[in-house]
């Protein structure tokens, strides 16, 4: 969701029984107009709910990225996904995300609040929506007869699947988000807490090997389509079972709309129908940028004179090495560039981006070339 969402706009509430279906009204605040939210958010909040309309990475989330309940505490196996559309207090119908159900062990249902937040900044107030949410939630529980009067209200798992540039920041709590009081009025205070999934800001260590929530992660983090590539690897490992056909499609659609906007223009990635077809496809794209690039920089080289010419190549060089295997080489090789001259040389680097297998072997390559040693063709 956009920065700028009315607080009345919720956004996925859950409230189930098993035998019963709910339809919630849920409300905005009368009068105020509805967000406009950019294409490009639009197309990735389909993708989201999609995604999450599948048990598998669900249970990856809970399982791998999840603090409160433990993997003993629920059952997995129960996790059933629920109607996402409510009405409105003027009838009209909306959607919400994702919302799914999980039996705690030996415990009544889990209601499990996804909200997916696509904003370009952590939300401050979020704690206080979550509130509002789940009192919304109970309201309706006990309304609809979900919940008699003299049973207990089920527990809720609020989570936040955050997206955005910068590092959420928000207060989890919402007793956060009130003035102190003395030990005589603190009891009387509303207390409830989120879980947040800071999708870019997840460390690698933060991500268990084997959990399709950590593919979600890294194609987030992706920066170039050798990042995205070494995820498709990952996914045709992950994703083989027999019911993981339709999980491995929608990871195909994502990548492809990832690909198109890290790949240079006029290198569209194809329409392509499985994991392995779009890595090979990206491999061999990955592949024939560097011949593209070097024809750039010498066609710069002649425009601008030699000595642009060869800081052009240069920028040229460190570009091809980012999108092939990652930021982190393409910043060595920057400093390694710097150290060879001619453009001669520099095109012999090229070769090596184009022809090395990891970034290991390009910088040990690029080494020896501004060393003045670099190892022949007939050395391979």
């Amino acid at each position: 969701m956009q920065d700028g969402t009315d607080e009345g706009d919720v956004v996925a509430l859950a409230g189930w029984r098993p035998g019963h279906a709910s339809c919630f009204r849920i409300g905005r605040t009368p009068g105020t107009p509805v967000p406009v939210r950019p294409e490009c958010c639009l197309v990735h909040d389909e993708i989201y709910k999609k995604l999450f309309s599948f048990p598998r990475l669900v249970q990856d989330l809970l399982r791998g990225f999840v603090a409160g309940p433990r993997s003993k505490a629920i059952d997995l196996k129960t996790l059933e996904k629920l109607p996402a559309e409510y009405v409105s207090d003027d009838l009209s119908t909306r959607r919400g995300d994702a919302v799914w159900r999980v039996r705690l062990s030996g415990e009544p249902w889990l209601y499990l609040l996804v909200l997916l937040e696509f904003q370009a900044r952590d939300e401050p107030r979020m704690a206080r929506r979550i509130l509002t949410y789940t009192s919304l939630l109970y309201e309706e529980l006990v309304r609809n007869g979900e919940v008699a009067a003299h049973e207990a209200l089920p527990p809720v798992l609020p989570v936040v699947l955050y997206n955005g540039e910068s590092a959420w920041r928000a207060a989890s709590e919402v007793g956060d988000l009130i003035a102190p009081v003395g030990p005589s009025l603190a009891p009387y205070q509303p207390t409830q807490r989120y879980c947040v999934v800071d999708e870019r800001h997840l460390g690698e260590d933060d991500l268990p090997s084997g959990n399709v929530m950590t593919a979600v992660v890294r194609l987030e983090q992706s920066r170039s389509p050798a990042d995205l590539k070494r995820v498709l690897e990952n996914l045709a490992s992950w994703l083989r079972g027999p019911d993981d056909g339709e999980l491995r499609r929608a990871f195909v659609d994502w990548v492809r709309l990832l690909a198109d906007r890290l790949v240079p223009p006029g290198s569209p990635v194809p329409r392509v129908a499985t994991l392995e077809e779009l890595r090979m496809s990206l491999e061999e794209r990955v592949a024939e940028w560097p011949k593209q690039w070097m024809r750039e920089g010498m066609e710069k080289g002649i425009e601008h004179g030699l000595g642009q010419g060869i800081e052009q190549q240069r920028a040229l060089l460190r570009r091809q090495a980012a999108l092939r295997f990652g930021e982190e080489t393409a910043a060595r090789l920057a400093g390694l560039l710097a150290r060879v001259s001619g453009a001669a040389r520099l095109a012999e680097a090229g070769e090596w981006i184009v022809r090395c297998g990891t970034g290991a072997d390009l910088l040990a390559r690029v080494v020896a070339l501004a060393a003045g040693s670099a190892p022949t063709r007939g050395d391979e």
